[in-house]
């Protein structure tokens, strides 16, 4: 599975990262935590920044971690549109903006909110076990059916799938 994360947009959703000084250092703090995550998840990880001096895209490496800075002409989710087409069903794009996961998933690539996302995140970093709140009731002495009329839908199905991935 390759994350392609958009990165101000999960700053942004991460209030421990959202929370640093200025975007400089938020990013330092986002990278940091991604090396942590992918030391515990063996997941490809690209972030897509906004910005750069150049015009063009240009890759990098921060903490360990592949980085592109968009340039001046473009802007991350043009980047970011591309690098999902260019994956198809093997990507998962990490991100809040709704014009930006339509093309995604447009584009075949499944798409993961990074409010969501960035919770998984803190939690690997800081090293404490995900804490999944189920609700437990117990048995249930009902004789209601449960077949492929209750399944959920597909994409949510597969949008599940990748979560527990995560």
């Amino acid at each position: 599975m390759h994350l392609i994360i958009d990165g101000y947009n999960l700053i942004h959703q991460t209030p421990e990262l959202f929370l640093a000084a200025d975007l400089g250092q938020g990013r330092q703090a986002l990278l940091l935590a991604l090396r942590l995550y992918r030391k515990k998840r063996p997941h490809r990880l690209t972030v897509v920044f906004d910005g750069g001096q150049d015009p063009e895209p240009r890759r990098a490496s921060a903490q360990g971690v592949p980085v592109i800075f968009s340039g001046t002409r473009l802007k991350a989710d043009q980047v970011i549109v591309e690098l999902a087409r260019a994956q198809g069903s093997g990507a998962t794009v990490i991100t809040d903006d709704r014009e930006l996961a339509g093309l995604c998933r447009s584009a075949g690539a499944e798409v993961i909110p990074a409010r969501v996302f960035a919770g998984r995140l803190m939690a690997t970093a800081q090293g404490s076990p995900l804490l999944i709140e189920e609700d437990e009731e117990g048995w249930d002495f009902s004789t209601k059916k449960k077949g492929p009329a209750r399944r959920e839908p597909k994409a949510k199905r597969r949008q599940s799938s990748r979560l527990e991935r995560l």
